[in-house]
């Protein structure tokens, strides 16, 4: 737990299940001290090495709303725990931790108009406009992309970016579904998830579920500016991997889930089709299966 990822990790891990403790409307008014001092154990051990990640710090956030609840103001552990954390010399910020009060209203928010408009309208595009996107409208999608749920919240992501024609040339030079058109791609994107965010056996797979949400959130953000985008596969041979890494430096604890290339449309364009199987050969309802 010296290591500061995946401390951090872990960190999101157990103040996640706090969270989830104080979203329940009806909750158990006993329940969170083990995910408390186990979040106190670990910002021990961050203070002692003088390294406070993200999460560590958002921990404290969500500790502080926790000691807070009336059942818990009181407490004796309460107290040691509030002296303790303020003895760290975080400064608070304004960002939404631990629980809040969310209306039908505001989930309405996300409702589209057209939902069939938005989702039928995303074509995987392999010719673009000769523009490269700017750094700032790429973050945007980024920053949209972030809230893809992750298993605990660990949000274990890494995402490498690049508009310089050589790095874009070395790096599709090692991903063969691009030979036609790769030279030609504006903006690219190399999405990867964090191997030292999952620990348990159970969770061999995890990073690429993270890591195919995340891409698929990506996709859509980017269609959501206006963007097009055509994913890369990188079902690759562990010595292209290896050819990857040398050439673009991706950190040796980062797994690679895919490419994306991005750019702006032309006025006019030509796609795949690519027609969608039959609702009956996908949708299964269990009530039928009895």
């Amino acid at each position: 737990m010296r290591d500061l990822e995946q401390r951090n990790y872990t960190m999101a891990m157990v103040y996640h299940g706090l969270e989830k403790s104080l979203s329940y409307k009806e909750r158990n008014e006993s329940s969170g001290w083990k995910n408390a001092f186990e979040i106190l154990r670990l910002l021990r051990i961050a203070n002692k090495t003088k390294m406070f990640g993200y999460h560590d710090k958002a921990s404290m956030h969500v500790l502080e709303q926790f000691i807070s609840l009336p059942e818990n103001l009181y407490k004796e552990d309460s107290a040691q725990i509030r002296k303790e954390i303020e003895s760290y010399g975080i400064a608070k910020d304004n960002k939404m931790y631990g629980s809040m009060e969310y209306s039908s209203d505001d989930y309405s928010k996300g409702v589209l108009k057209s939902p069939e408009d938005f989702f039928y309208s995303r074509y995987s595009l392999r010719q673009f406009k000769d523009e490269v996107v700017s750094d700032e409208v790429i973050q945007r999608a980024v920053r949209l992309a972030m809230k893809t749920p992750s298993v605990c919240n660990r949000q274990a992501w890494g995402i490498y970016h690049t508009s310089d024609m050589e790095t874009k040339n070395v790096v599709l030079s090692y991903q063969q579904g691009n030979k036609p058109f790769g030279e030609h791609i504006p903006n690219l994107m190399v999405v990867a998830t964090d191997l030292k965010a999952f620990f348990a056996g159970s969770e061999h797979y995890q990073h690429w579920i993270d890591g195919g949400l995340l891409s698929m959130s990506l996709l859509y953000a980017f269609h959501s500016l206006g963007l097009a985008t055509c994913p890369l596969n990188w079902s690759q041979t562990p010595e292209n991997d290896k050819k990857l890494r040398a050439s673009v430096n991706i950190k040796p604890n980062h797994t690679v889930i895919m490419l994306i290339a991005i750019g702006y449309p032309d006025t006019n364009n030509k796609v795949c089709a690519s027609g969608r199987r039959p609702m009956n050969e996908v949708y299964i309802n269990l009530e039928k299966l009895k």
